[in-house]
């Protein structure tokens, strides 16, 4: 789980961020325009997270559907030059804190895109309060260890406290899903992938699984 920064003053989806900020200040119920401004939020979302999964940092849009050319005057709206359609994409909406979702579903901190088959597991299991990636104080080395030979996330050997362990392996494990058997093997997959362009010399470029690229390559 890489860090995210999620500013919302500086998001391309204007429109949305007055509307939300008002109602924040307001401290109104956000369901009375539901869905309006979901594209927006999607969209900006997929921006901040560069494409990826903010859980298992799987690649999950492609970037023509989250450029700077697919917003006019504050609101996403998709380009006709691009060939693609709003919805290639393979993430949904996930509310860190589902507690929240009743009367402040649009919250913007609260709100991040995940695999959608992630988020079917996870159903409305509450992430812990400090895992969540776009906190300005993250760091995913303070809370994961990544073991190289099994390509598995685990909790940082160095965490003292025994319960904080346990906590992290059962949001690895039963949360978050870093270790489900389809994102273990195409992280695998492709680190071994990024080794070899480095064994031959070839130029890379890191667009997912930034965190255990960083454990295993960049440390």
């Amino acid at each position: 789980m890489k860090k995210i920064d999620k500013k919302l003053e500086g998001i391309l989806s204007a429109k949305y961020r007055d509307w939300v900020i008002k109602l924040e200040d307001k401290q109104g119920n956000h369901n009375g325009d539901y869905k309006y401004y979901y594209d927006d939020v999607v969209m900006s979302l997929y921006k901040c997270q560069q494409g990826v999964c903010a859980y298992t940092e799987m690649h999950i849009c492609i970037p023509e559907l989250y450029t700077d050319l697919n917003w006019e005057a504050g609101r996403f709206k998709l380009n006709p030059d691009i060939d693609f359609k709003r919805t290639d994409h393979l993430g949904e909406m996930d509310h860190y804190d589902p507690s929240l979702k009743a009367e402040k579903y649009w919250r913007w901190s609260n709100l991040f895109m995940i695999h959608a088959k992630i988020n079917s597991l996870k159903r409305n299991t509450a992430v812990v309060p400090y895992l969540k990636p776009d906190l300005e104080n993250y760091s995913p080395e303070e809370y994961f260890d990544y073991d190289e030979s099994t390509h598995r996330f685990v909790p940082n050997v160095s965490i003292e406290d025994e319960n904080i362990r346990k906590e992290i392996q059962h949001m690895i494990d039963n949360v978050l899903f870093l270790n489900h058997g389809v994102v273990q093997r195409e992280r695998r997959d492709y680190i071994q992938w990024i080794r070899q362009d480095i064994r031959f010399g070839l130029p890379y470029v890191v667009d997912r699984f930034h965190t255990a690229v960083s454990f295993c390559i960049n440390n």
